[in-house]
């Protein structure tokens, strides 16, 4: 008889990472793979797909106070680690201030959000030339996040965009997808901006921990089958607060 060596490859490495928090999450969450292989969870946040076969795979989380996600994942040996943001979900523990927004469009809608606090934005420190890798910018009071909204003063406009590292504590970061405009130091500013993602019945829930002034407008854009619809509405802070998007 024969003995042969049996190698465990690498699939994909994946870490996650709380949405409101911007911390990574390991402990009550569950991940597995739908498309065979195993999964084995390592600190901070990690978790390594192994002998997946596959080289597109879905993947599920599931954790009692986060959102269930069902996700396509791309094998790549290692190579790139996928950041996966958890979404907090109606069973969530809230912290007293916490300013919440509780809300309903079409399932699997993916949205986006800001609000232009003056006492939360922060500013560019040189200038940004559109299609570069790399943003430089204050993060003022180590506020925590990946997730930012930049615009130009006096203009309505703005995008969203994303920092690969978002506990480092330099001024330099690398972008997830490079921004569309040029942005001169002067005239810009960026402020912490948060994500959700509607479930299968169309729900989604917003926490916020920044400083409101006791009534804001909360920005955001509804994103479902490349359509996108944009608006506002007045928040209060330290409640739950109610959205109700077509």
């Amino acid at each position: 008889m024969v003995l042969q060596e049996t190698k465990i490859r690498l699939s994909k490495a994946v870490r996650l990472r709380d949405a409101f928090t911007g911390e990574p999450v390991s402990a009550g969450v569950t991940l597995r793979t739908l498309s065979g292989g195993r999964v084995e969870k390592k600190r901070e946040g990690y978790f390594l797909f192994l002998d997946v076969g596959s080289p597109v795979f879905e993947m599920e989380v599931e954790s009692p106070v986060y959102q269930r996600q069902k996700l396509e994942i791309m094998a790549d040996s290692g190579a790139c680690v996928e950041e996966i943001l958890l979404y907090p979900s109606f069973a969530y523990p809230l912290r007293q201030g916490v300013t919440a927004v509780r809300g309903r469009t079409k399932p699997g809608s993916m949205l986006k959000f800001h609000v232009r606090d003056a006492q939360g934005n922060v500013r560019l420190i040189r200038d940004y030339r559109k299609g570069e890798k790399e943003i430089s910018f204050y993060i003022k009071d180590r506020i925590l996040g990946a997730f930012w909204y930049v615009w130009k003063k006096g203009k309505e406009g703005g995008e969203y965009f994303r920092i690969e590292i978002p506990e480092d504590e330099g001024e330099q970061y690398r972008l997830k997808k490079s921004l569309t405009c040029d942005y001169q130091k002067k005239d810009t500013l960026i402020c912490p901006a948060k994500e959700s993602i509607a479930d299968e019945e169309g729900e989604f829930y917003l926490l916020f921990s920044e400083p409101f002034e006791e009534k804001c407008i909360l920005h955001y854009a509804c994103e479902n089958e490349g359509e996108v619809t944009e608006g506002e509405v007045e928040v209060v802070r330290g409640c739950e607060n109610n959205l109700i998007l077509k």
